[in-house]
């Protein structure tokens, strides 16, 4: 078995630089962001519980236009992600439509989180399953199943659908820096029987992933997260992006396939899931098996460009380590 970490390949890739984690004034307004985010989130809490769902909804569309309006960060944000879906040729009102509606779309997934109130129960969520000979196909071999989403529609969701399966899935994840809605999605997670396995905090969670994998499990993690610290620059839509390269290591590990899947919002409160042929690691690089994979992201973000929930700048600019 290929190690989890093992390099893609023997020359030294490209990377993609981004700001500093700490310092300056970037520091300080990230900090700033999260003194005003903790009492926004406390009081939508709280108006989870108080509020009927058809005022909850409302509320949330109301809070997504004005931060669109009071935080230049997020917006610049926005638009610029929009620019790279919609590309150079788009006009400035396209891209701030495009803004604005993933942050309705964002707003709307928050709500359904603190709120569960705001989706109907759990078997009338999903108004379709597509794909279910591509998870059977994966199942086969009996190795696990490593399901890979993006943070599209509600991504929480997915998991809760891949465990009525009768498989024990694990979610490796990064930590939400707000600390109290970190322990709210934990909470939900765990009253689904949800395995929780923190991606990068700690040097076993490779480890844990693999003897779920082994024991026929499904461990289930966002192929799009902003601070991997192993991802590598990938074409995608109109520009170049990082993606991380640990989906693809893992599955060399383990030898169990990757099934794409993602959960696109329908309707107030109606979502389907989609599940995609599922890829194979064969004796392939983690690169080119990430590559595959990026090509279905970008089908899925092309499709449904509302609706993918990227708040932060995810294109960086991308240098040659020799410059």
């Amino acid at each position: 078995m290929a190690p989890i970490n093992a390099s893609a390949s023997r020359t030294k890739p490209t990377r993609v630089v981004r700001p500093r984690a700490g310092g300056g004034l970037g520091d300080l307004r990230r900090k700033s962001a999260l003194l005003v985010a903790r009492p926004v989130f406390g009081l939508a809490l709280l108006a989870g519980y108080l509020l009927p769902p058809a005022w909850l909804l409302s509320l949330a569309r109301q809070v997504s236009r004005a931060a669109y309006h009071l935080f230049p960060g997020l917006r610049a944000n926005l638009l610029s992600n929009a620019r790279h879906i919609l590309g150079e040729t788009s006009t400035p009102a396209e891209r701030a439509a495009l803004a604005r509606e993933v942050l309705r779309s964002f707003s709307r997934f928050l709500m359904e989180w603190v709120s569960p109130r705001c989706l109907p129960r759990p078997e009338e969520v999903f108004e379709d399953i597509a794909g279910r000979e591509h998870f059977e196909r994966a199942a086969e071999g009996g190795t696990g199943i490593i399901a890979v989403t993006i943070h599209l529609g509600n991504y929480e969701l997915p998991s809760r659908e891949l465990a009525a399966l009768r498989r024990q899935v694990s979610i490796l994840f990064d930590r939400e820096r707000i600390e109290f809605l970190e322990r709210l999605r934990s909470r939900v997670r765990r009253s689904r029987n949800l395995e929780e396995i923190v991606l990068g905090r700690s040097r076993f969670s490779g480890i844990q992933a693999l003897d779920r994998l082994r024991e026929g499990g499904i461990v289930l993690l966002a192929g799009d997260q902003v601070s991997a610290p192993d991802a590598e620059p990938f074409a995608f839509l109109h520009g170049t992006a990082p993606f991380s390269l640990w989906p693809a290591r893992l599955s060399r590990a383990s030898g169990a396939p990757i099934l794409p899947a993602f959960c696109v919002a329908r309707g107030p409160g109606r979502y389907g899931l989609h599940l995609e042929p599922p890829i194979f690691p064969g004796d392939r690089s983690p690169r080119d098996i990430t590559a595959e994979l990026v090509t279905i992201f970008e089908s899925y973000v092309r499709e449904f460009p509302g609706q993918w929930l990227m708040v932060h700048e995810f294109w960086g600019r991308t240098v040659n380590p020799d410059e």
